[in-house]
């Protein structure tokens, strides 16, 4: 009986390809994280380390917590110079003619470099879900603790939350949202809110209005108010019967999801997906259309470059495969000005979809901009081969 190989085989040509890109590729790596780590944590921290606000070790445990978000930052550019640099080497050695001569298409030689960028792309989405967001929490919690900061005092004084729900009818002329619950607290102090008021409304009047001294949210779901009083809102607006309570529960899961997130304050680079699309739907409970927004597109983002060590790949091989041998590119400095065109272009579409003025989709127009760049080069080099 035949036996069935599950995983593709990998041909001489195609481990000779990797064996030339791993080695640009793993120093791209290297030198670009400690570059953009440097510039991105090193000056800020080296002023509280002066101000002898931070020791040396929290320095260095600090760094290592944030390696990994650095790690990630610098995959699609150390694949789009390695590509670059190693292409660029096989032409300059006559070695990509050989091989065309061999009867090999060029399609067949950015193979080795696109499936490696499909393998950081896979180890980007993992490495984004599994350790870059506690990593990144950690590193801002241990800098707080020593900065004597803390995120729950951090807002402390007329805290707002409101829900807003959808009108139950299936008449589409009529159907809109309303505002459900108006939830106000004068202070916060260890995660107990004082002078509490909370409206209640359905989708045609004010219901009911809960005045206490202090409430307290626990989970995802229960507020309990403690020593007030409800007050009941007739038909025509004026006040009816109003109850004394020492203490009642109110099923709230969406205020206390609002509380929880606020307490919490994680930044969209400390969040899990899983945690970002509860956010997601927070901000959509709470009305917040621009968070919600900048939200959408920080989610998209995380796909759109993870995406782009892939579409890097691509590129640099299809840039690196040069049939003129006289002509020579500067790999570090083509580099620089994809990035940097890629990181503009991503800039202003993630400005438009905030301001409304095109879908939070137009996110990934930058990944299929560079797409068919690479295509049209790489058709257009391999046509001219075969003439």
């Amino acid at each position: 009986m035949k036996e069935i190989n599950i995983f593709p085989q990998i041909s001489l040509l195609e481990r000779y390809l990797i064996s030339q890109l791993i080695t640009p590729l793993l120093f791209s790596i290297v030198i670009v994280t400690v570059v953009a780590e440097s510039i991105g944590i090193s000056f800020e921290q080296f002023r509280f380390l002066m101000e002898e606000k931070l020791s040396f070790d929290v320095l260095i445990y600090l760094h290592i917590l944030k390696l990994p978000e650095f790690i990630i930052y610098s995959l699609p550019i150390a694949i789009l110079m390695a590509t670059i640099f190693t292409y660029q080497k096989l032409s300059e050695n006559s070695e990509i003619i050989a091989l065309q001569n061999c009867g090999l298409s060029l399609y067949r030689l950015v193979y080795p470099a696109v499936m490696i960028g499909l393998l950081l792309t896979i180890l980007m989405l993992i490495l984004n879900e599994v350790v870059v967001p506690p990593a990144n929490y950690k590193a801002a919690i241990t800098l707080e603790k020593h900065l004597n900061i803390s995120r729950e005092n951090l807002r402390s004084h007329d805290i707002f939350y409101i829900q807003i729900s959808k009108n139950n009818t299936d008449d589409l002329v009529t159907k809109s949202k309303y505002l459900k619950y108006l939830f106000y607290a004068k202070e916060l102090t260890k995660r107990k809110m004082k002078s509490v008021i909370l409206l209640i409304r359905d989708n045609e009047r004010l219901k009911m209005i809960i005045n206490s001294k202090f409430a307290e949210c626990y989970g995802e779901e229960y507020c309990y108010f403690y020593d007030g009083a409800k007050t009941i809102i007739n038909a025509d607006g004026s006040y009816g019967k109003n109850i004394k309570f020492d203490k009642i529960p109110l099923y709230l899961p969406k205020i206390s999801l609002q509380f929880k997130a606020d307490r919490e304050k994680l930044d969209h680079r400390e969040m899990t997906l899983h945690q970002a699309y509860q956010q997601l739907s927070i901000l959509e409970t709470a009305g917040d259309h621009q968070n919600f927004l900048k939200l959408q597109v920080h989610i998209q983002k995380r796909f759109t470059s993870a995406i782009s060590s892939t579409v890097f790949a691509f590129l640099g091989s299809a840039i690196g495969i040069n049939l003129k041998t006289r002509t020579k590119y500067n790999s570090f400095a083509l580099t620089l000005g994809i990035i940097l065109l890629y990181d503009i272009f991503q800039l202003i579409t993630g400005i438009l979809v905030v301001s409304q003025n095109i879908l939070y989709a137009w996110v990934w127009l930058p990944n299929i901009v560079g797409t068919s760049i690479a295509g049209y080069l790489l058709i257009k080099k391999n046509s001219l081969s075969l003439i």
